[in-house]
């Protein structure tokens, strides 16, 4: 993003004049800006037009003054000059927020899992009682069947049989692991969940959750689903690691179970978070074939077919790390 773009931005967020401006790295989809202005310091974002529209802005902005008023915090969403909340420019849409203070957390801790936890059950609390509903929701996000079904079509119909025979191991992995893992059967109620609580979607000040991030992938569904994807961003050693952390998963259960309105029974938790680990090793593996969804981290690969299949390897050894602290899978009937 080149610097007239950024003070083009600043202008319709009426922030003040561009003094500093940093690339945030932690995005895996959309791309992020730290902007240090003549007014202070704000987030502009640009959002991956091939998955989102404004929609997803006007949730945002629509559920904000709700969770804040509630005392859950999440950062203000601005207005542009034209009075919307979004503002599209070069072929991507905008929007900006207020910056929050906030310490980086590399590798969480027992304190951090609890206290995220606690953060996440807070929010599914308040979702709970409410009666928003998004405009905006990711086709087929978080639904098993679906993701399953696409890896098989785009297995089968890649015609590049070299690259498809270095990933046979592990289609076949994926496949005999999704036919025996189970979401409990009872996992209702069904409310409004985050969507995406990876840790860095977590504000922490004095190791204390003070902030709630990302609300783009809000969507209906049980509060399992963001337990299970939770715990599968939380319990890693770090985020290049495929270490499994016990510790970190006992004590954010812990937290979760000290503010949620919901129960769920133990076994049911871990066959939550294999399956949304095995989705997420699914999902990149897919777009090794298609490369086509996650942004390339050009430092450290040199296409999106090399990143995505190390990152489907890794996650499937941390799904390996993870069943053997907790197997055999019990399922909930």
């Amino acid at each position: 993003m080149n610097e007239r773009s950024l003070e083009s931005i600043a202008i319709q967020f009426r922030i003040g004049k561009i003094q500093k401006n940093e690339k945030i790295e932690n995005g895996l989809i959309n791309q992020s800006y730290l902007l240090t202005t003549s007014e202070g310091r704000y987030v502009a974002q640009a959002l991956n037009n091939n998955l989102w529209d404004a929609r997803v802005i006007e949730d945002y902005a629509s559920v904000q003054s709700y969770l804040r008023t509630s005392g859950l915090f999440v950062p203000v969403l601005l207005s542009s000059l034209n009075g919307s909340p979004a503002f599209s420019h070069d072929g991507a849409l905008w929007r900006c927020f207020e910056y929050v203070p906030h310490e980086i957390i590399n590798t969480p801790t027992p304190e951090i899992a609890h206290e995220a936890g606690a953060l996440l059950g807070r929010f599914h609390s308040l979702m709970a009682k409410s009666s928003f509903l998004p405009k905006f929701t990711l086709p087929g996000f978080h639904d098993i069947r679906k993701v399953r079904q696409k890896l098989r079509d785009v297995a089968s119909l890649n015609h590049n049989r070299k690259k498809f025979n270095l990933v046979r191991e592990e289609l076949s992995f994926l496949k005999q692991q999704f036919e025996q893992t189970y979401f409990p059967r009872k996992i209702s109620p069904k409310i409004v969940i985050h969507g995406d609580p990876k840790l860095n979607n977590f504000l922490f000040h004095n190791n204390k959750a003070i902030a709630l991030l990302d609300l783009d992938t809000m969507m209906r569904a049980s509060p399992l689903i963001d337990i299970g994807d939770a715990l599968r961003s939380w319990c890693r050693q770090k985020p290049a690691s495929s270490e499994f952390m016990p510790e970190i998963f006992e004590s954010a259960i812990k937290g979760y179970f000290g503010t949620a309105p919901f129960r769920y029974s133990i076994p049911g938790v871990k066959s939550a978070m294999g399956l949304i680990t095995l989705e997420l090793a699914a999902r990149y593996l897919t777009d090794y074939f298609e490369e086509s969804y996650f942004s390339l981290k050009r430092d450290k690969y040199q296409t999106l077919a090399e990143q995505n299949i190390v990152r489907c390897r890794r996650y499937i050894d941390y799904y390996k790390n993870f069943i053997n602290y907790s197997k055999p899978y019990e399922r909930d009937e």
